[in-house]
Parts: C-alpha cells; structure tokens; sequence
C-alpha cells in the first residue's frame, strides 16, 4: 500500500499540522463508513453534510490525521488545515503523481463507454502486471485524485477516467493525472445544458489528447465522425481502430465475439464480447489497440478478459417472473440511448420486446427536441410497446407514431403497467438518466410480485 509522510502532505498541500501523526497514513478518503486503519480523512464540504463534523467520527473508523479547513480542526487528532480541503485534494494527488514512475498511465474519457473501456482495459492490463484504475466511475475533482491516490509505486499501469459537465474540467483533470496514453470512447450529445453544442463538447473531450507529450499515444476511433478533429489534437503518435475501414486495429463482430486484425503485426484473433452491440464492439476494439500498445499478447488479453465483469446496472440481464429485464439504467444521454435502444432491437429473442424508458438530464435549452427525436429512434424498430416513465419521459410521446405508448407518472404506475400490460417471456429493456432511478423499478415489481403469506 501507499505510504505518505506528513511533510510530504503538507507540502503538497500547502497546509500546516495542528500536530505531527503519530502513526502512519497509507490511505486517503473523504468516507467515514469506507475509512481504513492509517487513512487520512478528508473533509469535503456537501449539499447535505459538512465532511469537518464527521471528524471525530472519523477518528473511531480508523483515521489518523485529517485535512481539513482552516479554524475547523478537530483537537483529539492531528489535523492538516489547508484554506480549500477540495483544491488541497487535487494538489495532494498532483504531488503523488510527480513521485509516481510509471510511464503508461491512460486516461480515458468519452460521451458514452468510457467506464466499460476503462474497466475493459484495467482487467486486460491487470494479467499482464499490477494495475491500478479508477474506483467505479469516480472521474470527477474529488473521485480522480482519491483513485490516483490509491496507486502504488510498484504500479506498471494506471488507467484512469476523465469525466466532465462544464468547459475546462478535462485539462484540469488531466493536469492532475498527466497521462502518456489517452482515448476518447464517443462523443455526442452529453452535458449540453453546460456546452452548448456537439462541437463544444468535442473540443471538450480532445483537451485529452491536447494533453499527452510528444512521447505519448492516443488511440482513435476512424469511424467517429470526429476523427479529423481528434487527430489534429494530438502532437503524440496516433493509433487508429475501425470496424468500417482499413485502420491500425480491424475488426468485425457478431453477437458474442469480436474478431481482430492488428495490421502493425499481421496478426488476427478473436475474443468473447462480454455484452451485444456495435458499440459494446467499438468499445471492446479500443480497449485492445491500447493493451495491445501497452506490450499484452493475445493471450493476456484472452485471459484478462475472462476476468471482466461489467458495472452494475450497465446491460445487467435480470429474469424475474419471467420477464427477461436488461437493466441498462445507470446513465442515459442521446447516444447511449441509440445504442441500447439498437442492440435491444437485435438481441435473439423470440417473444415480444418491450422499452420502459425515463427521460435524459442535462441537455439544456434542446431538452424537449432531442426527446422526441429519441421517440422517431424507438418507431425504428418492431417494438411491441414502450412505457415513458415521468415528465421527461413523456417527451418523446410526439416522436413516437408506431410503437404502442403508455405512460405512467411515476415507478409504482409503472409497475401496474408492466402487470397489466407486457406478458410473461417478454424482454424489456430499462433505459434513462442516473436521477430517474429505473432500477427502483425492479424492486419495487419483484415485491409486487412475492407471494402473500
């Protein structure tokens, strides 16, 4: 495990000790119930709770020290006052870094997929040596440094998420993680409301590749409508994948496999697809031209695939009372949701397919419009129905002329309509923005259905 020294920390953060630890620190987190034996407790200011009065609490979890805002020391244990605990954080994690001597550190960011590239390039990596990648999708000023933090010396990869809502938050990111290897997974439209527009959001997501060094590498979708954008970003050595066109990395997929021609070595083998979908295929091929790049023979991809195990709530299959439910609920913007809604289309599935879909969120003043062009996406497809779940939801009613609708206001009508309307053996798919909360959905119809005593 890490170690860091007191002075190290306060220089890094630019704080000064109430008293020396006693004891050393191997950890940092801002969660008292997550907290280890030596950690150093964080104090973030929140919406709900004031990280500085959980301190003691702290303290009886297993802390040793903690960071904390000036004039909010906790006397029963040394604590390191800093004017900004969150800024303190990135800059503690900043200087870890500069100690770090790892030479392949990627950071990878997109508008749909970079969580399951991530995690798809951290169990391949992890066969070959010891890796460390970001915690679930902790991607933000807060979950980056706490991930960076978490890294070992004797650490030969990192792989790292970069997330993003407003302009200026990749290179900030970056900045912190200073990555060699970088690789934007998709862009499309995702946090407009702060954007503005598709454009933005791409100059947004390529401030990555602005960031890697002359010696560095990113890896490039040929088939994204961005790539030109994407290249002219880069000083670093490109690698480009395609599914469409000659590229670095080919492939061709089916259902469950992917099959692989990396042109640099005249080489072609095919892998499992741990999900179905062009996109699950996209984000598969990307993974491996960066492993690939990293040294791994097909054979350690082969077997650090076997390890993977997809996010919850990311295409998560769920049979219950006969319905086969993909929950798929985690996050939604306009491209996610094509891509769901597409492989859902194409699954084998022999009875009927049915769509419970909530709305999307941070898609400022082009709200409304782009759910009803998501509505004309569902008529695409022979679907025997779609439920809109809530007033966003609701939205995309006008786009829709084919498909059976029903809405329901909130999830307990939802349920009632899934009751009363979608037969037993059919598939459903659960699709919509994290605040929607679909997957309350599932619970809430499995109680529904629990036999009375």
């Amino acid at each position: 495990m890490p170690e860091f020294s007191a002075e190290n920390l306060a220089l890094w953060s630019r704080g000064e000790w109430t008293a020396d630890p006693e004891q050393p620190l191997y950890s940092v987190s801002h969660d008292t119930r997550e907290l280890q034996p030596g950690a150093l407790y964080v104090a973030l200011p929140g919406a709900r709770v004031d990280g500085h009065d959980l301190i003691s609490e702290a303290k009886v979890a297993g802390a040793v020290a903690a960071l904390c805002r000036k004039g909010r020391a906790d006397s029963g244990m040394p604590c390191l006052e800093v004017a900004d605990t969150g800024k303190a954080l990135e800059n503690i994690a900043k200087g870890y870094r500069s100690t770090l001597q790892t030479k392949q550190m990627i950071g990878v960011t997109g508008s749909a997929g970079k969580t399951t590239v991530k995690d798809f390039m951290a169990a391949m990596l992890g066969e070959a040596a010891p890796t460390r990648s970001t915690r679930g999708n902790w991607n933000n000023f807060i979950g980056l440094p706490l991930s960076l933090l978490a890294m070992e010396a004797t650490d030969v990869f990192g792989v790292f998420e970069v997330g993003m809502n407003q302009a200026g938050e990749i290179a900030g990111l970056a900045d912190i993680l200073k990555p060699q290897y970088g690789l934007i997974t998709s862009i499309g439209e995702a946090h407009l409301e702060k954007l503005g527009s598709v454009e933005a959001i791409a100059k947004e997501k390529s401030s990555l590749l602005s960031a890697l060094p002359a010696e560095g590498m990113a890896v490039l979708d040929a088939d994204s409508e961005w790539f030109a954008f994407m290249k002219k970003c880069c000083v670093c050595r490109t690698v480009t994948v395609s599914l469409h066109t000659e590229a670095d990395y080919q492939a061709e997929g089916t259902v469950d496999q992917l099959t692989v021609f990396d042109r640099q070595r005249n080489e072609t083998f095919t892998l499992p697809l741990p999900m179905p979908g062009t996109h699950m295929q996209t984000n598969l091929l990307q993974a491996v031209a960066m492993v690939r790049e990293c040294g791994l023979s097909v054979q350690e991809i082969t077997d650090g695939l076997k390890t993977y195990s997809p996010a919850p709530m990311r295409w998560q299959p769920v049979v219950l009372n006969a319905w086969r439910i993909i929950n798929d609920a985690y996050n939604a913007n306009p491209l996610s949701m094509r891509e769901s809604i597409r492989t859902f289309a194409n699954i084998p599935h022999s009875g009927e397919r049915w769509l419970v879909l909530g709305g999307m969120n941070e898609l400022g003043d082009a709200e409304k419009e782009l759910h009803v062009v998501l509505g004309k996406e569902v008529d695409r497809y022979p679907f025997d129905g779609v439920v809109l779940v809530g007033e966003k939801g609701a939205w995309m009613r006008p786009g829709i002329s084919k498909t059976p609708v029903f809405e329901a206001a909130d999830h307990a009508e939802t349920v009632r309509v899934i009751q009363a309307r979608i037969p037993r053996g059919a598939a459903l798919l659960l699709k919509a923005s994290r605040s929607e909360r679909l997957e309350t959905i599932l619970k809430t119809l499995a109680k529904a259905e629990e036999p009375s005593v």
